[in-house]
């Protein structure tokens, strides 16, 4: 199983994201190069060993991301905070990446600071008069500061896209743009965000391409760069 070290050398990861509802195991079609388990999707969550069996058992077969999302990111149901520092402290120990929000470690920087190295942080806007750009700029020195891996920024105003795109050259942290914008999405796939998300198993966000359309534009991506080559 590849590396993220050596997923991130042939951007973007195309990560395939689960709506896990219940502690089950899939295997994903090939053209999925990582798995992202939505984990907020899951009627009274907790840290059960049915659900440790499953994280483990897709962190052995794939390059494993889970993520637990609050109401305001996005997330599907209401989870416990002393839950959710539960399940991404276990992720990390059997060898999966963290999903953390910039706001959640900023807020509980103790808690989540060991967490944080070596794991994604995330940003979501989902209103108008928020500046997702100004936002980014300064949840990237907070990534620097914690040694977080990647950075993922997702936002609903295409207005702020071309500036979202500018920081994909900031090369000390990896940095996924993730716009809800489905066209932008497929930009973002060719101007080699870190990370894309696509669906397999139903949506888990607005604008969510599917595994066989990211990978199209992948392979399209790949065949626009010999027109670069001297």
């Amino acid at each position: 199983m590849p590396t993220w070290g050596k997923l991130l050398m042939n951007k973007p990861v195309l990560v395939c994201a689960i709506p896990l509802k219940k502690p089950s195991f899939y295997y994903l079609p090939t053209s999925c190069e990582a798995v992202e388990l939505r984990l907020d999707y899951m009627d009274n969550l907790g840290l059960t060993q049915e659900l440790k069996g499953v994280i483990e058992e897709y962190a052995s077969h794939y390059p494993t991301i889970v993520t637990v999302r609050e109401r305001e990111e996005g997330g599907s149901h209401f989870v416990n905070p002393e839950v959710k520092y539960e399940i991404l402290e276990f992720s990390k120990s059997v060898g999966a990446l963290p999903d953390i929000e910039v706001n959640l470690l900023s807020k509980y920087p103790e808690m989540y600071g060991d967490v944080a190295e070596g794991s994604i942080l995330s940003r979501h806007v989902f209103s108008k008069d928020v500046n997702a750009y100004e936002l980014a700029l300064r949840d990237l020195d907070i990534a620097r500061r914690f040694r977080a891996l990647i950075y993922k920024v997702f936002s609903i105003n295409d207005d702020e896209f071309l500036n979202l795109l500018r920081l994909l050259g900031i090369y000390d942290v990896h940095v996924a743009v993730i716009p809800r914008n489905p066209a932008y999405r497929a930009v973002s796939i060719i101007m080699n965000t870190a990370l894309m998300y696509c669906s397999v198993r139903g949506r888990t966000g607005p604008g969510q391409l599917s595994i066989g359309l990211c990978n199209k534009v992948k392979l399209l991506k790949g065949s626009l760069s010999m027109f670069n080559r001297e």
